[in-house]
């Protein structure tokens, strides 16, 4: 027998055992510990992946693929790794049980995102997968950024906002990521997460993993299916008495940064609860469902002293910081306490000023309001801590179909205003809603005025239940290619109304001048809408309500907000006349 003929029949006997092998008896964590590696660009700590180094992601990873239960719900904080544990169940069908699979995102957007950001990198540098999933750049018509191929099955990645995405789709593995972020409906088609679960049904070995960082109480998807879980939570035991007892944020103690024992009361900090050994405990161990519940201070990533910090700052800042607190560091949802905003309140606590701009003011923006008959505006001085004053409400009235009515809406946006010392403020940036009937006309309006940072905005606020950023993206719509700004207006009004009940001067506090345009109609108008929640085929939802016709005050400020927000400026810095861009002229060189 020739060298050649033992190579090539050796080269077979290894294809054989390769492919004809069952694979290894192995759980998400130990595939994760064997093969997982974590590429540079995503990860604070690249190389091979350790699950001792976050202990408690074991038993959730394991659950994956624990055949006694069919749903396995993640509510947690940020910062403990829950991507990467969904990253970890992923690589582990691909390579050990290959089926169909979706990923669903809140938006397709993020959809597309999350797959070039976070799956392309874990293909390219995890060996075992690199081979099975083509590049979506490839000539292979199977691999886009949204279908993944791999022998024995797919990953879909859609939208929870895109109903094409969840249709004619039978899956084993659906891994569904921010839930809590998901529109009440996927266009007319229904719930997008039901939708999605229903395209499980033919396999009697379905998996479905839900995960999310809480939002409202009431409202919360995951709050909803955790409440239906195991609802299992992390327990160390005491450095000192031994008992057991989950890591809570009403026993840490600021001043010494140490957790106090909920049974001996003795205190220690986080490295000697965190080095003990931890279980999983259930509170409702019967339940169908596995549910696990995280928050940060569990993290190896996020330190005690961090914290605290950043919930002092969200003290400092108000309700809708410490709001964002508890969901994303407790991993908790949000109570509203039920307080609501009295347009009598804010008319009396109005303030004589002095002067146009008082003291602490860094920066003025302007939002305009484009009724058929009128311009409502208003301008704002912001100073730190978001800290605001209204310094006018102004009516401009005429044919909005004449260009003087134009010309006095740009000479109201290009006049100045001042301090008691004569220091001069011009506007910074304004912000025009386009939305009503004079729509191409505020395109042209702003599009020669882009060097002044005045743009066209829109709301995008008409999707029941779909979380879209206040600042939430940009165009330029033909045929003018004016930038038009996509405002999330219900975030917007969460934290204009979040400010509106703050009642101590400092971060977050609204101050009102008397006179300039700030009577009763005007607090009636700011106030003039609540929140109420409602259902949709049993899905929980926000909608803001007007309780009065007139609300541009209030839709002036959610404005005014955008405008700070999309500039971004050191508040602890003064902005006076502010510097604009200029365009070069090109030289034309004559042949």
């Amino acid at each position: 027998m020739d060298k050649s003929f033992k190579s090539t029949l050796k080269l077979i006997q290894t294809c054989i055992k390769e492919n004809l092998s069952p694979p290894p008896d192995l759980t998400v964590s130990e595939w994760a510990d064997k093969f997982r590696v974590l590429p540079s660009e995503t990860s604070a700590e690249p190389g091979q992946w350790d699950t001792s180094r976050a202990p408690y992601q074991r038993e959730i990873m394991n659950a994956i693929t624990d055949p006694t239960h069919e749903d396995v719900v993640i509510m947690s904080s940020a910062q403990v790794g829950k991507s990467e544990i969904l990253l970890n169940a992923l690589g582990y069908f691909i390579d050990m049980e290959p089926y169909p699979i979706m990923m669903l995102q809140p938006t397709e957007a993020a959809a597309k995102n999350f797959s070039k950001e976070r799956l392309a990198p874990m293909f390219r540098v995890c060996p075992t997968l690199r081979n099975k999933v083509s590049n979506s750049k490839s000539r292979d018509g199977e691999n886009t950024i949204l279908q993944k191929s791999f022998p024995g099955g797919f990953i879909a990645l859609a939208g929870a906002n895109a109903p094409a995405g969840l249709a004619s789709r039978s899956i084993r593995v659906l891994l569904a990521d921010e839930i809590d972020r998901f529109p009440v409906s996927a266009g007319s088609e229904g719930d997008p997460l039901d939708l999605a679960e229903k395209r499980t049904t033919t396999f009697y070995n379905r998996k479905k993993v839900k995960v999310s960082t809480p939002t409202d109480a009431g409202t919360s998807r995951i709050e909803k299916e955790f409440e239906l879980s195991t609802k299992e939570r992390y327990h160390l035991p005491c450095p000192s008495c031994g008992h057991e007892q989950p890591l809570r944020w009403e026993q840490v103690h600021f001043d010494t940064v140490t957790h106090a024992c909920i049974e001996c009361g003795s205190m220690h900090n986080q490295f000697e609860w965190k080095n003990q050994e931890g279980r999983w405990v259930a509170e409702v161990p019967d339940a169908t469902k596995r549910g696990f519940h995280l928050n940060e201070l569990l993290s190896p990533w996020r330190k005690w002293e961090e914290i605290i910090a950043a919930f002092k700052d969200a003290q400092k800042k108000g309700k809708e910081a410490l709001k964002v607190f508890k969901n994303t560091s407790l991993g908790e949802v949000w109570e509203e306490q039920g307080v609501q905003v009295d347009e009598l309140t804010l008319y009396e606590r109005r303030e004589d000023y002095g002067c146009d701009v008082p003291e602490k003011v860094s920066i003025l923006t302007a939002a305009v309001d484009v009724q058929d008959d009128r311009f409502e505006i208003e301008v704002v001085g912001w100073g730190p801590g978001k800290e605001s004053w209204g310094i006018g409400y102004h009516i401009i009235r005429g044919d909005l179909n004449q260009p003087q009515v134009w010309m006095d809406l740009d000479e109201y946006l290009s006049r100045t205003w001042k301090k008691a010392d004569g220091r001069t403020f011009e506007i910074a940036s304004t912000f025009i809603d386009s939305g009503g009937h004079f729509t191409q006309e505020v395109y042209k309006f702003t599009r020669l005025r882009e060097a002044r940072r005045i743009y066209a905005i829109k709301g995008a606020s008409d999707k029941k239940g779909e979380y879209t950023p206040l600042i939430g993206g940009h165009s330029r719509p033909k045929p003018i290619k004016a930038i038009l700004i996509r405002l999330g207006v219900n975030d917007g009004k969460s934290k204009v109304m979040s400010s509106l009940q703050v009642t101590d001067f400092g971060p977050n506090y609204c101050h009102f001048p008397k006179g300039r345009g700030y009577n009763i109609d005007y607090f009636k108008a700011l106030t003039a809408e609540k929140l109420e929640t409602r259902f949709e085929r049993n899905v929980a939802y926000q909608v803001w309500v007007k309780k009065r016709a007139r609300n541009e005050a209030f839709d002036l400020r959610v404005y005014n907000t955008a405008a700070l927000e999309m500039l971004d400026p050191n508040l602890d810095k003064e902005y006076t006349m502010i510097a604009r861009p200029t365009r070069k002229r090109r030289r034309r060189v004559r042949k």
